[in-house]
């Protein structure tokens, strides 16, 4: 992740107040290994339990780079979801045999009384919104949807079947990693491997940009 992004989610990170009021979860797995997870609770929204949403980070997925994109947590969090926000164990973000642990930290947080069984939901910005196609695609019948904003499918072998899983897609008009150029080839990759895609361009977006919770929220309630 280049500095410029960094700059942006750390600008965003201290305009909110608040974002540090995070719960924070050890995730000890089977084979010895441990996730440290940001927990976010919904405040005003009854006594729960509430869905799960997994919040992969862009970047490394390090603790700094995760704390940068609470905000997105805290935003999610206001509208009815646990926001479950996993550091990477090594600095090395989510995919592959790291991407495979978060089923596991799904397991464990499920198992907590206040986040219900069941599906859930995986949001990503940047490289998180890549790893989070990725993760979907080995088990999508685990999780009720992926949105990405942005991500793009890295390694197109390992990439599984969808089986109709909702997947919201959005990119930067003017993403300076040109992400943007490959939105039709990736919309058609992902329709042809079963997801239902809801897949723009950001208007003057670049590679962080502003979400539109008009567009977003009509289409998490269509989820659940």
């Amino acid at each position: 992740m280049t500095m410029r992004i960094l700059r942006k989610l750390f600008l965003l990170l201290f305009l909110i107040p608040g974002l540090l009021h995070a719960t924070e979860e050890i995730v000890v797995l089977e084979d010895g290994s441990s996730v440290k997870v940001f927990l976010f609770y919904p405040e005003n929204d009854g006594e729960g339990p509430w869905p799960l949403t997994v919040l992969m980070s862009g970047g490394n997925a390090n603790e700094y780079i995760v704390r940068a994109q609470f905000w997105l947590g805290y935003e999610l969090a206001s509208r009815g979801w646990v926001i479950a926000v996993p550091v990477s164990p090594d600095d090395n973000s989510f995919f592959g045999n790291n991407g495979k642990k978060i089923p596991k930290v799904i397991e464990h947080l499920q198992k907590l009384p206040a986040i219900e069984d069941g599906k859930t939901l995986l949001v990503g910005v940047s490289n998180g919104g890549s790893s989070a196609l990725e993760i979907a695609s080995r088990n999508p019948e685990e999780y009720y949807g992926v949105v990405a904003v942005p991500g793009i499918i890295k390694d197109h072998a390992i990439i599984g079947e969808f089986h109709n899983l909702p997947i919201f897609l959005r990119i930067g008009e003017n993403d300076f990693l040109r992400w943007n150029r490959q939105l039709p080839i990736l919309q058609k990759q992902l329709t042809e491997a079963g997801a239902r895609v809801d897949a723009k361009l950001v208007p003057d977006g670049s590679h962080v940009f502003t979400i539109d919770w008009n567009e977003l929220q009509p289409w998490l309630d269509t989820l659940r």
